[in-house]
């Protein structure tokens, strides 16, 4: 089954640098639409390649340039990571406190004991409480084994 598709192109640019490659290259293809789906197949090569790794290397000159590259972008990938990690710790920390507080005051109320603001602002009610640090430790653990 054969598919039509129509392809658009807004920039200028890249619509002359088109042409200019065809008028440079017209002799290899019997048609400007067989030109055009080569540079698609090429083109899909060169996404698969730079978005997935997928790549033909040729000698050992290029095989150390794409393993520089992927090491490039390892290591960008690891910092990102890094920060990510830290935001995260960051969120899950006040989240903690946020939902210790939350705890730590619900049974302050169902005591009947009145909380006065200062001492909830002071972190006072912020500490997770002592069955939660089990769990949290016990889980900790079980996540450093799995290393």
């Amino acid at each position: 089954m054969v598919e039509t598709f129509t392809i658009r192109i807004y920039n200028s640019q890249t619509k002359k640098d088109i042409e200019e490659s065809y008028k440079r290259c017209k002799d290899y293809y019997p048609s400007k639409n067989a030109f055009l789906m080569d540079c698609m197949v090429r083109g899909v090569f060169n996404v698969e390649r730079d978005i997935f790794g997928i790549k033909n290397v040729k000698d050992i000159d290029e095989l150390y340039a794409e393993i520089m590259k992927t090491t490039e972008n390892l290591n960008s990938l690891i910092k990102l990571s890094e920060r990510n990690a830290k935001e995260n710790l960051a969120h899950l920390t006040v989240n903690q406190k946020l939902l210790s507080n939350n705890f730590n005051m619900l049974i302050g109320l169902s005591e009947n004991k009145p909380k006065k603001i200062d001492t909830i602002e002071s972190g006072f009610f912020d500490n997770l409480p002592a069955r939660y640090k089990i769990i949290l430790n016990d889980m900790l653990e079980v996540l450093k084994k799995g290393k």
